[in-house]
């Protein structure tokens, strides 16, 4: 059976220490159909933490998702800027430690 990652690639921080983060936040086994169900579900729920109240979500004054090829983007635009995070499927090839 395949095991599929999914994977979150995020904006965090403001200013000139906004960037990126990507980090796998769960595995599926079965078909890409599921796995791409349950990132349509991720994306659907998720909700980024406030960059300057980092325990607090955000309250967005536009949040839109959009299907993008094999995932989603979800787009947020917030008081003073705007936060776009990446959802995307991956399969599994290889897991293990570094070289």
């Amino acid at each position: 059976m395949t095991t599929w990652g999914l994977v979150i690639e995020t904006t965090t921080g403001n200013g000139e220490s906004k960037h990126t983060e990507t980090f796998v936040t769960a595995h599926v086994e079965g078909t890409r159909a599921e796995a791409l169900a349950e990132l349509d579900a991720l994306a659907r729920r998720y909700a980024p933490e406030h960059p300057k109240r980092p325990k607090r979500p955000k309250r967005p004054k536009r949040r839109r998702l959009f299907r993008h090829g094999d995932g989603f983007l979800l787009v947020i635009d917030g008081a003073w800027q705007t936060f776009s995070t990446r959802f995307t499927i991956g399969e599994l090839l290889a897991d293990g430690p570094g070289k």
